[in-house]
């Protein structure tokens, strides 16, 4: 038996025989990202159950927007696809009669990002990426509301009668929570974090070397990997584990252990909760109390840095080439379209575009997505947004039953709880909510007056995105 079968159902199918659309339009919001929109495109395009659909390109940047639809019209040719891939920077003409829509916006940008987790130092608050929960995440989310509820709005309006929108901005859950009841739409978040998972496995069990890169190529003379995680976004734990031909409970993964740890803050989850955490180390460790404080120097003592590297004040400005790359990679092959050749249009290592065919065509697939608990694990409230083990099939979502011992439960609860409170808030903002979300929250200070100032400060740093004017 692989993992992932043998589960009871949670959710019902309603649609037994929803089938594919011939007329399938597939957006991507964000797509002026030079990399990442790019190869998602691709993936699309090399997806045969997807053959035949529209894929838009939209985004803000005109200039950015422009490159990645000229490259992606090169791949088209390389690749002998018939898809037709449009530019827009009108969101409601990318989204007119769109079937599917990805969103993967960034409002602010790295500098954003950067105040979002440095600002909160001055009351001692590190947070070791800033972007899921704390005070970073929670004016991450405030910034991109706005947008995302725009976003949503114009599919439900425009895009075609019970349109997919896949969301993929951080933070995940509470920004799917606050679109998620919008009619006429179906709202799903996902994360790879569960393939970060199984690297982490794959390396720490010596089944491919330390600092092998973290792309679909590893796994191809590897023994299988996987995972079952469940909790919320970036705080997740394991249910099932498969190396090879087995697969390990939760009670059997001890005896993977202490292989398994790749450091000790992974090793001391296990040993308070009983549970193996997922994701890379610095996300979970934002979660929990008692990791990320003065006592265990902001986290430095379980091998995790205080601040993401990506955006530390300390590691200098981010060396990124990718728009010189790109427009080199163009000009050669303006000149010359064998140039092509050279180019990587392999499949990349996310799931989406194999998530949307499933969708759309009823066939299996076992994936993680960020949704409605609705009795999924066993001691959250149904209402809460999650992470968990799914199996999509005839477009539906079955969710199995999982249970963790109490202590770890009471944490992904309480975790939950934050968020949906915060989801409120951003679907109409109010601070005392606010403030009760962050009372919840394990990197805040206990006095509610420094909790209280400190998001007034934030919040009115970046008001003009958070309050934009109608």
């Amino acid at each position: 038996m692989q993992i992932g079968q043998g589960h009871a159902k949670i959710t019902e199918m309603k649609n037994p025989n929803q089938a594919v659309s011939a007329a399938s339009v597939l957006t991507i919001v964000g797509a002026g990202s030079l990399n990442w929109g790019r190869h998602i495109a691709v993936d699309m395009m090399l997806n045969p159950d997807l053959a035949g659909a529209e894929i838009r390109l939209v985004d803000l940047n005109e200039q950015r927007l422009a490159m990645v639809h000229e490259w992606c019209e090169f791949a088209r040719r390389r690749l002998g696809c018939g898809h037709r891939i449009s530019a827009h920077t009108d969101l409601k003409e990318g989204l007119r009669g769109a079937t599917a829509c990805l969103t993967a916006i960034s409002v602010g940008g790295d500098r954003l990002w950067r105040y979002d987790s440095t600002h909160p130092q001055l009351d001692g608050i590190f947070q070791a990426v800033g972007d899921t929960t704390g005070p970073g995440g929670a004016i991450r989310a405030l910034r991109h509301a706005p947008v995302m509820r725009g976003i949503a709005q114009t599919l439900a309006e425009v895009g075609a009668p019970d349109a997919l929108l896949l969301q993929l901005t951080n933070p995940l859950n509470v920004l799917t929570a606050c679109i998620d009841g919008i009619p006429g739409i179906r709202v799903y978040g996902f994360c790879h974090g569960y393939h970060d998972t199984e690297h982490i496995i794959a390396q720490a069990l010596g089944l491919i070397p330390l600092h092998t890169a973290h792309d679909s190529v590893w796994r191809q003379n590897t023994p299988l990997v996987r995972v079952e995680l469940a909790g919320n976004n970036h705080f997740v734990f394991a249910d099932k584990l498969q190396i090879g031909d087995r697969i390990y409970t939760q009670s059997e993964i001890r005896e993977l252990t202490p292989q398994i740890f790749d450091g000790p803050f992974r090793e001391a989850v296990w040993s308070r909760y009983g549970v193996y955490v997922g994701n890379c180390a610095r996300h979970p460790i934002e979660f929990l109390p008692g990791f990320n404080d003065r006592k265990n120097d902001f986290g430095r003592l379980w091998g995790v840095a205080p601040v993401a590297g990506e955006i530390d004040p300390l590691h200098g400005e981010r060396h990124d080439d990718s728009q010189t790359l790109l427009e080199a990679a163009l000009s050669d092959a303006r000149r010359d379209f064998s140039a092509t050749e050279s180019w990587n249009l392999h499949h990349s290592r996310e799931p989406i575009a194999e998530i949307l065919a499933a969708f759309q065509t009823g066939k299996r697939l076992d994936v993680h997505l960020n949704l409605r608990n609705e009795g999924a694990i066993q001691g959250v409230a149904d209402d809460r947004h999650l992470e968990m083990y799914c199996r999509i099939e005839n477009g539906e979502v079955i969710r199995p039953s999982v249970r963790f011992p109490d202590g770890i439960t009471a944490e992904i609860a309480r975790v939950g709880q934050s968020q949906l409170l915060l989801a409120r808030c951003c679907d109409q903002f109010d601070e005392d909510l606010l403030i009760e979300s962050m009372n919840l929250d394990a990197l805040m200070p206990k006095e509610e007056a420094v909790v209280r100032r400190l998001m007034r400060e934030m919040i009115d740093f970046q008001r003009d995105l958070i309050f934009p004017a109608n």
